[in-house]
């Protein structure tokens, strides 16, 4: 079982008792503040559309004409009324997800959204009164706008103090912490930590420590309904996986007669979470979860693929210029060559050539063997990260490209070789392999990536085991929208340059 602290997002099973007449106040501000954010990105993607349509295309032919239906409000309408309504029908305006989670239902929403315009443009034969370019370019405008505006929207909400949804977790132990550490992580789901519960007398003396701020315990399980009365609070985390399965289900059931909803997290970390979906047997009361293995599958596989070669190819011919600069100013700063060639593992257990662009001394393995020999804390750093913070092995045009991740650059060609993926597991040493045990089979499963989990969730401030349990939540979990998320995520990992060394 996977360590919980490499949990990216805490999985766990949603128990909905929406109380007849429970209205949170904020809610009245941020369903119509949302509506209005996305009617707005709509629109101007819709204007930016028309621009683009009326001023741009007809320089590339005659194929545009500038012979257009201009009738922005007919297809203001239409735009508005489907796409929000789609929207709202995905629970978009009612559900609280992190960014990128709810960035990837956004997009599919609206994709969906135009598809359905588009279709009924052409089978009801409307061409004359639409143009479906407009519609297209819409489309790709609103797919940046609406998750750029509901950032926007949604920080604003939070600093009015609007988008503040007031919690109590039931649990002051390690998973409560956990849970309690992961929504103050991501201020975009807007929960705000009131207090725990906690049956243990001790704990209500001292309170619960997270991220340097500590909690009060409120009470003991039982004062729920009162503690609830006083705070008004009426949204539940049960975070109490040591509980035995009965006394956890009669509580469960008691708080669903007087809370507004109910989260409970389960002893079930490391469960892969991607594609799991919920089903019950009714006459049993049995919950059920049903998995798959995305990775499993040979089309997504085949996609996985294709999306590297599609998006590698042309990153490679752009960055042409800049790998020459690079690989000349490695000649100059040290003796040795520009590219650095490493064996490591990849999928199947195959080994490789990684290349690098050359960052250390040409006799770095020799200096790295006194180092461990005359110095325990170099040992003992090593041990932990596999790594060495002030290195003395790294030359100073190497320092800048480890800072900068653009030593990693030459990995591209391995991308188009079909050795590494844009986005994966990082490679490892035969050495490396024994530190994995059984997760070494899921590692196996992709193609090691330039980037990945890791390298957007501390790199090397983190412990190795952390880093092996990422890479193999990374494997279980895998889709095509996180490999899209990872690679956005990691540009601003890299502007922010944490971790790196």
């Amino acid at each position: 079982m996977i360590n919980p602290e490499v949990k990216q997002e805490i999985p766990y099973q949603v128990v909905r008792s929406r109380l007849p007449g429970v209205r949170t106040i904020p809610a009245l501000y941020t369903i119509p503040a949302l509506i209005m954010t996305d009617a707005l990105a709509l629109s101007v993607s819709l204007w930016l559309a028309w621009k683009v349509r009326l001023v741009l295309l007809p320089m590339f032919g005659s194929l545009y004409s500038l012979k257009v239906t201009v009738d922005f409000n007919h297809h203001l309408l239409w735009v508005l009324v489907v796409a929000i309504s789609y929207l709202a029908i995905d629970g978009l305006y009612t559900s609280r997800l992190p960014f990128w989670r709810e960035t990837g239902r956004t997009l599919k929403v609206i994709m969906l959204s135009f598809l359905l315009i588009l279709a009924s443009v052409s089978l009801g034969k409307m061409s004359g009164e639409f143009s479906r370019s407009v519609l297209v370019l819409c489309c790709l405008f609103a797919l940046a706008l609406l998750p750029i505006g509901r950032w926007a929207s949604k920080t604003l909400l939070w600093r009015q103090g609007w988008w503040g949804q007031s919690v109590l977790v039931l649990g002051a132990g390690k998973t409560g912490a956990l849970v309690v550490k992961a929504l103050l992580r991501d201020r975009y789901l807007g929960y705000q930590i009131r207090g725990f519960l906690d049956d243990e007398p001790a704990k209500k003396k001292s309170g619960l420590k997270v991220n340097g701020t500590c909690f009060p315990v409120l009470g003991s399980f039982a004062d729920c309904e009162e503690i609830m009365a006083k705070t008004g609070v009426g949204d539940l985390i049960v975070a109490a996986p040591g509980m035995a399965a009965t006394g956890l289900v009669d509580l469960v059931i008691s708080l669903q007669r007087i809370a507004s909803s109910v989260t409970v997290v389960p002893d079930l970390f490391g469960l892969p979470a991607e594609g799991v979906k919920a089903d019950y047997f009714f006459d049993e009361q049995m919950l059920t979860f049903r998995l798959g293995n995305n990775l499993a599958n040979p089309v997504n596989r085949i996609i996985k693929r294709c999306f590297d070669f599609i998006i590698g190819l042309p990153i490679s011919i752009i960055l042409l210029p800049l790998l020459a600069v690079i690989a000349l100013a490695v000649r100059l700063d040290s003796p040795g060559p520009a590219l650095f060639a490493h064996r490591r593992i990849g999928r199947n257990g195959r080994s490789f050539n990684c290349y690098k662009f050359r960052s250390m001394v040409t006799n770095a393995q020799d200096v790295l063997s006194d180092l461990l020999v005359n110095s325990q804390e170099v040992q003992q750093e090593w041990q932990y990260h596999h790594k060495i913070k002030d290195d003395p092995r790294i030359t100073r045009v190497g320092k800048f490209l480890r800072s900068a991740s653009l030593d990693e650059l030459p990995q591209l060609l391995n991308v188009l070789r079909g050795e590494m993926s844009l986005v994966g597991p990082r490679p490892i040493t035969d050495q490396e392999i024994a530190h994995f045990g059984n997760h070494i089979e899921n590692y196996y499963l992709v193609r090691p990536g330039i980037t990945g989990l890791w390298q957007v969730s501390g790199r090397s401030e983190m412990g190795y085991q952390r880093r092996v349990g990422l890479e193999s939540w990374y494997v279980c979990n895998w889709s095509l929208w996180t490999d899209i998320s990872l690679l956005i995520r990691t540009l601003t990992t890299l502007i922010l340059k944490y971790g790196a060394y």
